[in-house]
């Protein structure tokens, strides 16, 4: 179990950043520019470093499972991951057909 943990670090340490900086948001956009830029630049390499730990384990399910399954485990989370992204990123936004439709046009795509 502990190694385990020890493998998923960086997606505990993703998750931490993620709390953290939930009720720190208003704090950052009005601290200055230059906090913004580096809590988002923060935030987009916590969010690469879980995508690709994501996609290790969606590899290794679709190395177990074999084709063609193990192929649309790949693909489905690879398409999750930029929903999600997506969808975070499209939240604030005051119209929710311009949400719904990015968000479709990604699962399309």
């Amino acid at each position: 179990m502990l190694t385990s943990l020890k493998q998923e670090k960086f997606m505990l340490l993703a998750l931490i950043a993620a709390i953290a900086a939930y009720p720190l948001e208003h704090w950052m956009l009005h601290s200055g520019q230059m906090v913004a830029l580096l809590a988002g630049a923060a935030l987009i390499g916590f969010i690469v470093v879980a995508s690709m730990r994501v996609a290790h384990h969606a590899e290794q399910l679709a190395e177990k499972v074999g084709d063609p399954y193990g192929t649309m485990i790949l693909t489905l989370a690879a398409v999750l991951v930029e929903v999600v992204i997506l969808a975070i990123m499209m939240s604030n936004e005051p119209s929710p057909t311009l949400v719904r439709d990015t968000i479709y046009s990604a699962v399309i795509f």
